[in-house]
């Protein structure tokens, strides 16, 4: 498709619901492929149902996801510039240690979200593991002590306390890891991906890509605060 067919016809994205993360991205897609005189759309939806919907190409691709996903779902092709990281990070209610990876969480009572790729990753083979729709959820089951621990990125979970008012609830040190995430495309679209691939690179360079990020987390903070 050209790019004048591509301005003519959004392209739809998925974005994990209630997922602070992503709206990050999405704010980037927007003003990336903007500058490309491209049209698109945000739908957000479940991780899991999301990532069902564009690997088989009912959907132009996604807001962005960690490496792995390009791994795991081959039709989805990753754009090679990272856009955005995540950290993430586990939080307690109770229980306060210092985080040396995700094997040493196994003895305790986990929560995570459906269709988040790292937490699915770090909690494999665990036995204690409840799973829920979003992070709020996620974040609320915490709260109520049905899970000892939750995983989520680490923003995600400072702005769903936030707007819980919560604040026994700390963010245990350190991080599981910092990982840089990308936009994925469906392959019927990956005719694009050298020219939004230059959108970033060159927002990279300019500094707009951590700016966008700051931004957007002041926002949702201050948001978070007025519920």
């Amino acid at each position: 498709m050209s790019l004048t067919a591509y301005s003519q016809q959004p392209l739809i994205f998925a974005q994990i619901n209630d997922t602070p993360d992503q709206v990050i991205g999405a704010e980037i897609l927007r003003l990336a492929y903007q500058r490309l005189g491209i049209a698109i759309n945000i739908l957000p939806m479940p991780g899991k149902r999301a990532l069902i919907e564009s690997s088989k190409g009912r959907l132009a691709g996604e807001v962005h996801r960690i490496y792995r996903v390009g791994e795991d779902y081959p039709t989805l092709v990753r754009v090679p510039t990272s856009i955005n990281y995540i950290e993430p990070s586990v939080f307690s209610n109770s229980k306060v240690f210092s985080v040396t990876g995700c094997k040493a969480l196994k003895a305790y009572i986990i929560g995570r979200t459906r269709g988040v790729r790292h937490a699915e990753v770090c909690t494999q083979g665990m036995a204690n593991i409840k799973v829920y729709n979003d992070s709020r959820v996620l974040m609320e089951n915490l709260k109520l002590n049905r899970v000892e621990l939750a995983i989520t990125a680490k923003i995600n979970g400072i702005i769903q306390l936030t707007k819980l008012g919560q604040h026994s609830i700390t963010v245990l040190t350190p991080p599981l890891q910092k990982m840089p995430v990308y936009h994925y495309l469906h392959e019927q679209h990956k005719d694009l991906i050298p020219k939004i691939d230059r959108e970033f690179s060159a927002m990279h360079a300019a500094g707009e890509l951590e700016s966008i990020r700051n931004r957007v987390i002041q926002e949702m903070l201050k948001q978070a605060r007025m519920r």
